[in-house]
């Protein structure tokens, strides 16, 4: 037998979940939808800000209409076009920054026809304001497609639909977005029909105030941006005053980090320093200004973008988003940790940044609008002006999902295995085994663990996981756990699960002449106080065995 999902290093892995009965209760975590079996419970899908801003398409829709939506077997599509938003989030999955969270997603992206060439836009994952209902359900609403990933705002000069495309309202009550950038969520944009900050990128340093080398523009990066501005903003300069209004102001660029892929070059040489440990940008919260950032160093360089669809780790085109929010117990909001797993490879492309309480940032979406002739003629800052952003901690948070593409690129972004769990819960991970045939006997625990506090310090071990409290599950479904203690399933068609808690073993044992895949579900908790409560349950893994002949 060759087991294939080799042991993960303990880089960023907190997870976990389930709770004491089998179901996983509606009001708390732990979360998981495979949005592979139609399963859609507890999850919305919101409209757009400006239903009309970016007109119609040549069958007469409004381009703004959320696009997402499950495709059968493959997950839920967000994309598969140009200038297109899909969206949904968690109504009733609600939590403070208080509660240390894991976000884990498989996600694909991909051209949607296979000549296509360029690079588009992304996925991100946001949260936003849930103390009151000012901004979830009926009024949560998404921004502007494209480079603002409907997170963000879109500022604009036209004022008729037929000139050009019109302003666009960010997500109000955004908190946070922790981006999979292609390249345009990090950047500013300076055209008539779109205006947004961001970090400025240009070979002429006199052209514009704190901007970057035009190389340091790269395509497959990780990006957080941070809330939407409140309330209404007036910003005075010399030339004059200008009223930003909630939802079009804020949403500054917080810290960006390329991972080694450019488009006309390919992947960086893991010999060479490369772009990936130089193209790396933070805002100083207290200039305004962005500065160079690459820690920690990134070894082996790796798309964004997996470019292909996939079904195991043991694909070059498998990628997972592992985001960890960890609570800034001293000062409020997240401590965040991004981790992408690139087929077996996990990195840590941004480690442990402090969500800051208040910031500086320009606001380098504000043009000086002159009037001639038809069209209006942007003009702008050479030194954009800089204003304050109070980034107060809301008492109460929900999470969604987005991914948007712009006007050149047909791309395709799909998100699957959706896992939200407590950080510091029990940590599984799937198990994939090849067998040649008869019964089978595999260790699915010995790649997982969970947590101990001893004297202050939290350490994560698989000695600490309780064997006993394997619960198998035949799906992800709530009547589909075996519940505690019963430890043997006999699968229709294919043969019997029996698991031994004693060794931590699970054996399968075929019906005669089966070959194919063989696969059960599982969670597991640790045994030690307070990781033994049922809240700190690991999330579903599956164990998977392939039968066939040709297997040595």
């Amino acid at each position: 037998m060759m087991k294939k999902l080799s042991f993960f290093l303990l880089v960023l892995t907190l997870s976990g979940v389930c709770a004491d009965v089998c179901a996983q209760t509606a009001d708390l975590f732990p979360f998981f939808r495979s949005f592979l079996d139609n399963n859609l419970t507890g999850v919305d899908f919101p409209a757009p800000n400006q239903l009309e801003g970016s007109g119609k398409t040549k069958e007469g829709r409004y381009k703004r209409k959320n696009q997402a939506g499950l495709v059968n077997l493959v997950g839920l599509q967000l994309t598969s076009g140009k200038e297109e938003v899909g969206a949904f989030y968690l109504p009733e999955y609600i939590f403070t920054t208080k509660d240390g969270l894991l976000i884990e997603f498989e996600y694909i992206m991909k051209y949607t026809v296979s000549t296509e060439k360029g690079v588009t836009d992304g996925i991100c994952m946001f949260l936003v304001d849930a103390t009151s209902n000012d901004y979830i359900g009926a009024n949560l609403k998404y921004g502007a497609e494209g480079a603002g990933f409907g997170y963000t705002h879109r500022s604009s000069v036209h004022t008729s639909i037929s000139k050009g495309v019109l302003p666009i309202t960010g997500m109000k009550g955004g908190y946070l977005a922790v981006a999979l950038d292609q390249g345009n969520f990090k950047n500013w944009r300076f055209e008539d029909y779109e205006m947004r900050n961001g970090i400025p990128y240009d070979d002429n340093p006199t052209k514009i105030d704190n901007v970057q080398p035009k190389k340091y523009d790269t395509r497959s990066n990780v990006t957080i941006r941070g809330a939407a501005g409140r309330n209404t903003k007036t910003i005075t300069t010399s030339t004059r005053t200008h009223t930003l209004y909630e939802g079009s102001w804020g949403f500054p660029v917080l810290i960006t980090r390329h991972t080694g892929w450019s488009i006309d070059k390919g992947l960086e040489s893991e010999s060479i320093n490369g772009l990936r440990n130089e193209a790396g940008f933070q805002l100083n919260t207290a200039s305004g200004k962005f500065e160079q950032h690459v820690s920690p160093r990134i070894d082996k360089p790796f798309n964004i973008s997996g470019g292909a669809m996939f079904n195991h780790a043991d694909e070059a085109a498998y990628r997972k988003a592992i985001i960890a929010l960890e609570p800034n117990l001293q000062d409020g909001g997240f401590i965040i940790t991004v981790t992408i797993q690139h087929g077996r490879e996990k990195t840590v492309v941004i480690e442990k940044y402090t969500y800051p309480s208040s910031l500086t940032y320009v606001e380098n979406g504000i043009p000086i609008r002159i009037s001639g002739g038809e069209q209006p003629t942007p003009s702008w800052y050479q030194n954009p002006p800089a204003t304050n952003l109070s980034l107060n901690t809301p008492q109460k948070l929900v999470i969604g999902f987005m991914a948007s593409t712009g006007q050149l690129t047909v791309h395709t972004n799909i998100i699957k295995n959706l896992r939200i769990t407590p950080l510091y819960a029990a940590h599984s991970e799937d198990d994939i085994y090849e067998h040649r045939r008869g019964p089978a006997t595999v260790r699915p625990l010995d790649n997982d663990w969970a947590y101990r506090s001893e004297g202050g310090v939290i350490s994560a071990d698989k000695g600490n996981l309780d064997p006993a409290s394997l619960r198998i599950w035949t799906s992800e479904k709530e009547k589909d756990c075996l519940g505690t203690g019963v430890f043997e399933y006999e699968a229709p068609g294919q043969g019997k699960w029996v698991y031994n808690p004693d060794l931590a073993e699970m054996m399968f044992f075929p019906i005669k002449g089966f070959t194919g895949e063989a696969s059960i579900m599982y969670d597991v908790k640790g045994k030690y106080d307070p990781y033994a409560g049922d809240s700190f349950r690991s999330s579903l893994a599956k164990i998977v065995i392939n039968m066939a002949d040709n297997q040595p």
